[in-house]
């Protein structure tokens, strides 16, 4: 008989601790306060503002440029991954890019970096991932030389890209001096940077200059007009902040 009222005793503690603890409000785990706008409204999670300005240059692919005068070739990425020109990687173009003509005096010159991101720019645009130079740097001796003294010209071609398509390309770019060799036996494109446009054909034979033809217009004021550098990054980038000084020039 104890033993039975032992039992109901306890049966009768666990529903009133069962009850109790029924009654009591529930426990709710403190959350993060939600960040709020000015307006009030809750704010959304958002990436990064350099996120997509680095991914998109993380897609550029290196590209692979042979000097045809050293044959030297090298595989490399002009930008970072936050879209500005890699010091380091626009010193061994410089070296690249350098006058080899007395192959016992090879000189080099800081390359315009301009002239680089458009070489690299319209390499991109046609999805080509080779660059032959013809020419580059060439040290003024018995001849000025002109742009190419100044390390402010090249001369190449586009694996895949024939070279009036090239050349059309590049004449829609403002600023820049852009000249296409015709003959059969040269069949490449020049490519300057300068402050007032000029685009001619060329259809003398290698080392020769007596067929030169202007086939600019009167619209390339209007198209200089337009500058921008951030026109000068690869399409579909997002280039780096670009200083003032830089877009009033």
């Amino acid at each position: 008989m104890r033993r039975v009222r032992a039992a109901v005793q306890v049966i009768v503690l666990s529903l009133t601790a069962a009850a109790s603890r029924a009654s009591q409000p529930p426990i709710h785990r403190a959350s993060p306060p939600s960040k709020r706008t000015t307006s009030g409204a809750v704010a959304r999670p958002t990436s990064k503002p350099g996120d997509a300005q680095a991914s998109s240059f993380a897609k550029l692919p290196p590209l692979s440029l042979t000097n045809i005068n050293t044959r030297k070739t090298v595989a490399l990425r002009l930008y970072d991954s936050s879209g500005t020109v890699d010091e380091q990687v626009a010193q061994k173009l410089d070296s690249l890019l350098c006058d080899a003509r007395d192959r016992d005096d090879i000189q080099t010159r800081t390359i315009e970096r301009r002239l680089l991101q458009l070489v690299y720019r319209a390499a991109y645009h046609f999805s080509s991932d080779k660059v032959e130079v013809v020419s580059a740097y060439r040290k003024a001796v018995r001849k000025r030389e002109g742009m190419h003294a100044q390390g402010r010209a090249i001369d190449f071609r586009l694996s895949g890209v024939a070279a009036p398509t090239l050349a059309a390309y590049l004449r829609t770019i403002p600023r820049v001096g852009v000249g296409i060799y015709t003959h059969p036996k040269t069949q490449f494109v020049h490519l300057d940077v300068r402050d007032q446009s000029f685009h001619w054909l060329d259809a003398s034979p290698p080392r020769r200059h007596w067929r030169e033809m202007n086939i600019g217009s009167k619209a390339l004021i209007a198209l200089d007009a337009k500058y921008s550098p951030k026109d000068d990054w690869p399409e579909g980038t997002t280039p780096p902040t670009v200083r003032r000084a830089d877009v009033t020039k």
